[in-house]
């Protein structure tokens, strides 16, 4: 063999190996499922291409709770609604559109999903920094799951992207048309509300919502069996809910701790130490050793003889639920965002006849001023495997 035939057949053997390589590494950044990650933006500088690696920054789809915001990145009108500020944090605005609309806010989906198994049995999710407060405005971070195809990626690779999305902006509603980020099937894979405040109040509920034939629960050990469809006589899709507590603002560390039957919900206030050993910023978090002070709801699920019928639920909901037999959660996303007014804020606002009308009213005009250019800070957002 000469040195020509021994220099090609060496070539040939590196090229193959990188196209092995190649593979493998494709293969892996398509695995999204319990892709576990922390940014920590107090500590680490980042690009904004490093937050689109585990954040979608796009929502062109109407706000299914109907607040008066635009999360439509494509039909913005304002500049700098997403800004990443250097050892400090990722800020997300709400600006007034100066129109009919309302405002300009965001919504930011997490493009890794979860599911607990034989490998994954506790699964941990953590918050630290501040939503705004104020009339009218509903800020949260919740976990919402789907069995969909598009909330899997499985029509597509290219559906992990933001660009992709734009495909979808001014089509249809957020009812009939499912995406990577939004589904269809809601309540059926499970929702679980980690932070959400509404009209200023700075308190912070703790929500899960299921199809009725799907959970019942017992909240922090009480006795008292909840449906997690049927919190209220009168409302089928209100959920179970833990205590309500007030904070003096909504900011400071959040966790939410999954296990098998189970969710914990943490808070820690702004000023508290959370990086030190065994913190829920610290590298080995430990639940364990965590006071009973932080700890502000625990419940824990049964499953239930309730079914889905036309005298206590709606068409849509049996229709969405049929076959959810199983007290189970499935593909959760973690989502930030903040609306104004809507199905809850807009119903809360006061204690009219016409609160969401008045909600709307005061947005638009008397509180614009105040409302107008306050944010969301995250300044730590991680999902870890705990032991």
């Amino acid at each position: 063999m000469n040195n020509s035939t021994k220099i090609f057949l060496i070539s040939l053997s590196i090229l193959s190996l990188s196209s092995i390589v190649c593979i493998a590494q494709t293969d892996k950044l398509l695995n999204y499922e319990n892709h576990f990650f922390y940014l920590d933006f107090n500590n680490q500088k980042y690009d904004f291409s490093e937050v689109e690696k585990y954040f979608f920054t796009n929502f062109p789809h109407d706000d299914p709770t109907l607040g008066d915001v635009i999360y439509d990145r494509m039909k913005w009108v304002n500049d700098d609604m997403i800004k990443l500020s250097e050892f400090d944090g990722l800020y997300g605005f709400i600006k007034s559109r100066n129109d009919t609309l309302g405002f300009d806010s965001f919504r930011f989906t997490s493009k890794p999903y979860y599911n607990l198994n034989d490998d994954v049995q506790k699964i941990l999710f953590v918050f630290k920094g501040k939503f705004p407060s104020a009339n009218g405005v509903w800020p949260a971070w919740w976990l919402n799951g789907s069995r969909q195809d598009e909330w899997l990626y499985k029509e597509s690779i290219q559906s992990v992207s933001d660009e992709y999305l734009g495909k979808y902006s001014g089509i249809g509603e957020f009812y009939n048309t499912p995406s990577p980020v939004n589904c269809t099937d809601w309540p059926a894979a499970g929702e679980v509300d980690i932070i959400e405040t509404i009209n200023g109040n700075s308190i912070i509920h703790n929500t899960i919502h299921t199809c009725p034939q799907m959970c019942d629960s017992e909240w922090n050990d009480d006795g008292v069996i909840i449906n997690c469809a049927n919190a209220t006589a009168t409302d089928p899709n209100s959920g179970c809910s833990g205590k309500s507590y007030k904070v003096d603002s909504p900011e400071g560390t959040f966790a939410c701790l999954w296990e098998n039957n189970s969710f914990r919900f943490y808070y820690w206030e702004p000023d508290y130490d959370v990086r030190s050993d065994g913190g829920p910023l610290s590298k080995s978090p430990k639940p364990e050793n965590w006071s009973e002070s932080f700890l502000k709801n625990h419940v824990r699920f049964l499953e239930t003889k309730t079914k889905c019928d036309s005298n206590s639920h709606q068409d849509w909901q049996c229709e969405t639920c049929r076959g959810m037999n199983k007290c189970e959660f499935k593909n959760l996303k973690m989502i930030f965002n903040i609306t104004f007014c809507g199905k809850w804020a807009g119903d809360e606002f006061d204690e009219t006849d016409n609160s969401l009308i008045n909600c709307k009213e005061y947005i638009l005009n008397e509180g614009k001023d105040a409302i107008d250019n306050q944010y969301l800070k995250m300044e730590y957002v991680s999902v870890s495997k705990l032991p």
